[in-house]
């Protein structure tokens, strides 16, 4: 039963991590290119980032795991790790509504995603179409200050449990993970399918998601610092915020059958070119 819970608990872990502001960033950008350029990666670009992204924290996870029966992390560490997760998401969440209330609804100007790590990895990686390097990008994604953090959720159920006990713990969090991510790409590529107004006006509910999501977060985080009475049960915040965002994947999804009759033949030169996506 302490096995069942724990494997719970690792993948609620990996579903919240899904919802991280920069992945959503990131895989939101990824997938756009994609989509203009006509390939039909660009509705799996979520799992291949997760997939990156979830081997890079597993595998860490695995080998402090084996390698370390004792392993703690130090304070200072994991106060660092607080107080960087807290900054970067109250700055991306100041960019993203920047952003959101500079692009009106109806302008030519589109709203997309804001993150911080992406702006860190080279161009020519943030447009690509090959599988490979989008498993590179959400490997190096993994390599910053959290990836400590996870990592230490395997090493310490290593201390009670069975050898291949962590390898299980790693597989259950990159299922989580690549699970959201994976829904993340999905409506993206649904809301680039739709008519300007509609997929703009999706866009940005999904711009106010992520908004929510790292202000929320980081306002959790800096409370309970101080407060610590105030923490909640993990799992059960991870199911609900992963809840509403597959409610919004819903939404979309509604949206594209409902509006589909309505949306008129395009003849332009890229949209045509497009036109097997529809």
């Amino acid at each position: 039963m302490e096995n069942v819970s724990l494997l719970i608990l690792v993948f609620t872990l990996g579903l919240r991590h899904g919802l991280d502001a920069d992945h959503l960033a990131c895989i939101d950008g990824l997938a756009r290119y994609n989509w203009r350029k006509g390939s039909s990666i660009a509705r799996w670009v979520g799992t291949l980032f997760s997939f990156g992204h979830g081997l890079v924290v597993a595998s860490i996870g695995i080998i402090l795991g084996n390698i370390s029966q004792n392993f703690r992390l130090p304070d200072y560490v994991d106060l660092f790790v607080t107080w960087f997760s807290i900054l970067s998401l109250f700055l991306i969440g100041t960019l993203n509504i920047n952003n959101l209330l500079k692009t009106r609804l109806g302008n030519q100007d589109e709203y997309r995603p804001q993150g911080i790590k992406g702006k860190l990895i080279p161009k020519k990686l943030q447009e690509t179409s090959n599988p490979l390097l989008i498993i590179l990008i959400g490997g190096l994604f993994a390599l910053a200050s959290e990836t400590v953090s996870q990592a230490s959720v395997w090493v310490l159920a290593a201390n009670n449990n069975a050898n291949y006990m962590p390898y299980i713990l790693g597989i259950t969090f990159m299922m989580g993970m690549m699970i959201t991510d994976t829904i993340d790409s999905l409506i993206t590529n649904k809301i680039l399918r739709q008519s300007s107004k509609l997929g703009q006006s999706a866009s940005r509910v999904m711009g106010w998601i992520i908004v929510f999501l790292a202000y929320g977060v980081s306002f959790y985080e800096a409370f309970t610092f101080f407060n610590p009475w105030a923490e909640l049960d993990f799992e059960v915040v991870g199911i609900i915020i992963f809840l509403l965002f597959l409610f919004i994947f819903a939404w979309v999804s509604y949206r594209t059958r409902v509006d589909r009759p309505f949306v008129g033949l395009h003849v332009s030169g890229e949209e045509n070119s497009n036109s097997w996506r529809k």
